[in-house]
């Protein structure tokens, strides 16, 4: 029984402390009564935002308005609100603000947490990746060396729908998959399909079944024993109910025997329904039931680790090194991420990852985008190269703005490499191994091979980094022009990481041109300027437009131009936020770098750890990006330090279940 003087002296804390927050949460409103709903209220929510709610206590958590609240402290914390042409906020009016999100968004009950934990279902690169694993074929759509005049998918693309993109900006988002309804039927064809493959590979069939051939008899012990083999290669090094799961198969496999009169067939169906299965479609992990965090098991985290650098299931030896608990360790957790970076595998990092972070993959999944094949396989090679090159000689990823390296086409260089210098790979203080060796053409006919990029070093003030390649200038312009808004959106939203809103009633640039009728031929920068007339358009303007501007020299597909169709010259000029003008688009980049560096940094670590955690990040999640960014700008924002610091996160080794 508690002692009343104890009893007394817990609930007087308690109250104190619900008092302390009634006043801090009053302190708050008063200021968003004093100095925010003369503009954003319900009678007038400038761009749209309308504060009131937040007025209400029972509004100041995680809720209905979470995604305002972030809005808010973010425009506050980086001093956008008010606008210049208003009064400033006072020290303790932008602290009263930041202290209440901070303990009642990053924190819960005053202690660091990393929220609900959401169940990982495959995505169809992941699946496409764990059939090939298991089954040890090949499914991909092979790599040619030649031109055939059509970029072709895997079968297994063709069969199984897309995945859309949640609000993490990656297919691979818990959250929407989860609402998404399961494509079983076209699972079940693609598995179908993998099985008819790995009949017909007797190497794949002895590598996981221990024989080449499926006999049209099979006794009771040996289709028992070929099905236990699948379910533990499929179910990922976890044991605990392999007997029941194996049993539960195998009366599955009796069952349609009765009919089919084929041991080989019937055991083909219930592979099927292994590779289908919950155990194989989703990540399973044990559950406690608890609000604070606890650590997950060694095999959940190796699993968790090679769907994050591989998105591939686990290899022999982290299934090793997870079921005997030395993963837990901090030193051979290290020591895994160093050795998975130098598997193949880890193309999944630049092909999965960042091609949908940079937008690069549309060269190949967008007929949109299709200029021609050659086209398109040298302009998406050429970043693909480029980002494993950041990875694998460990490179600062400040890099992807500027560097004095880059993948050239090998069209480009040719005859003779065009005064381009070949870079020694001595200079890259490589770590890991080449991935890309063997896609070399053997081909002798020129017309039709294809020969992967080549390492150069950056020739004049042209190029360097991958916001200037002909990829990213693709995917950021139409067919037919160019756009400077578009492409100073991209830098913003992707690589800088500012989310940019359209506001309401903006004139057309046909609008603008028209305004502009005096002048016969107005240049891209008058047309800007008028098209971005209003008060309200200058905030965001002032960042987008010289970003757009610095790029004009690169034409919708990358080619360098010094004039447009019209004969009228391209100016590649323009003045940062900060006052500062460039005239070139390398002085732009190295400004660029100058201005966002940090922030370039920190939207690379919020991008890499949203996709390695499966979902958006939250403001719970702050702290453990902090530590993650902080570490790795210690070390130059090497690659390596972003990976180890994520995976050595709370985050990513623990779980939370509400």
């Amino acid at each position: 029984m508690i002692p009343v003087r104890q009893f007394f002296t817990a609930f007087f804390i308690m109250c104190m402390a619900h008092a302390v927050q009634a006043a801090e949460f009053a302190a708050v409103a008063e200021v968003f009564e004093d100095r925010c709903l003369s503009c954003h209220d319900r009678d007038t929510p400038k761009a749209g935002i309308d504060l009131t709610p937040l007025l209400d206590p029972a509004n100041a958590s995680y809720g209905n308005h979470t995604q305002l609240w972030v809005r808010l402290e973010k425009m506050v914390a980086r001093g956008a609100m008010p606008p210049e042409n208003k009064k400033p906020l006072e020290a303790a009016e932008k602290k009263a603000i930041l202290d209440w999100f901070h303990q009642s968004f990053v924190l819960r009950e005053g202690q660091g947490h990393i929220g609900p934990t959401p169940l990982r279902r495959l995505t169809r690169y992941e699946f496409e990746n764990t059939l090939e694993a298991v089954l040890g074929i090949p499914l991909k759509a092979p790599y040619r060396d030649t031109i055939t005049g059509q970029i072709e998918p895997s079968k297994i693309t063709t069969i199984v729908p897309s995945d859309i993109p949640g609000e993490s900006g990656f297919d691979n988002d818990a959250h929407r998959l989860g609402k998404l309804k399961l494509p079983l039927k076209e699972l079940a064809d693609a598995a179908n399909h993998a099985l008819k493959q790995f009949r017909k590979n007797p190497q794949a069939m002895k590598a996981v079944l221990g024989q080449t051939t499926l006999p049209n008899e099979l006794s009771e012990s040996d289709s028992k024993q070929l099905i236990t083999k699948l379910v533990e290669r499929t179910h990922r090094g976890n044991r605990s109910r392999l007997e029941e799961y194996t049993e539960s198969y195998h009366r599955l496999y009796q069952r349609h025997r009765q009919t089919s009169q084929d041991s080989g067939a019937s055991l083909m169906h219930v592979f099927e329904m292994i590779l289908i299965s919950p155990e194989v479609l989703y990540r399973m992990e044990e559950s406690k039931s608890q609000n604070t965090p606890y650590p997950v098991t060694g095999l959940e985290l190796a699993t968790r680790l090679a769907f994050f650098l591989w998105a591939s299931p686990p290899d022999a030896e982290l299934l090793k090194r997870g079921r005997d608990g030395s993963l837990l360790k901090d030193e051979m957790l290290k020591a895994q991420i160093a050795r998975m970076l130098n598997s193949p595998k880890r193309i999944a990092l630049a092909e999965n990852f960042a091609g949908q972070w940079l937008g690069f993959d549309e060269l190949l999944a967008n007929s949109e985008y299709l200029r021609d094949e050659r086209w398109n396989r040298e302009a998406y090679d050429e970043v693909l190269f480029f980002i494993d090159e950041l990875i694998r000689s460990n490179r600062s990823v400040l890099e992807l703005v500027q560097s004095d390296w880059l993948y050239k086409r090998a069209t480009a260089l040719q005859p003779k490499n065009h005064g381009y210098t070949k870079v020694d790979p001595s200079k890259m203080d490589r770590q890991h191994a080449d991935i890309f060796a063997r896609r070399q053409s053997k081909s002798r006919n020129r017309k039709v091979r294809y020969d992967p990029p080549i390492l150069v070093e950056r020739q004049g003030d042209r190029e360097g980094g991958i916001i200037t390649s002909a990829a990213i200038m693709r995917v950021t312009a139409s067919k037919t022009r160019t756009s400077p808004i578009r492409r100073g959106v991209w830098v913003l939203n992707t690589l800088i990481g500012k989310a940019m809103e359209a506001p309401e009633d903006v004139p057309s640039i046909e609008e603008a041109r028209e305004a502009l009728n005096i002048k016969q031929n107005p240049t891209v920068a008058e047309l800007l300027k008028q098209h971005t007339s209003k008060a309200v358009c200058n905030a965001c303007h002032k960042e987008i437009d010289p970003l757009g501007l610095g790029l004009e020299n690169f034409a919708q597909f990358g080619d360098w131009r010094t004039q447009y169709p019209d004969k009228a010259p391209v100016v590649s000029s323009g003045v940062m936020p900060n006052g500062k003008a460039f005239q070139s688009p390398r002085e732009m980049k190295t400004l660029l770098l100058e201005l966002y560096g940090d922030d370039i940094a920190e939207n690379f670590a919020r991008q890499l750890f949203a996709y390695a955690l499966g979902r958006k990040l939250q403001p719970y999640d702050r702290i453990a990006l902090d530590q993650i960014v902080s570490a790795a700008k210690q070390d130059g924002y090497k690659t390596s330090t972003f990976f180890e610091q994520i995976v050595l996160s709370k985050q990513f080794r623990y779980r939370q279940d509400r």
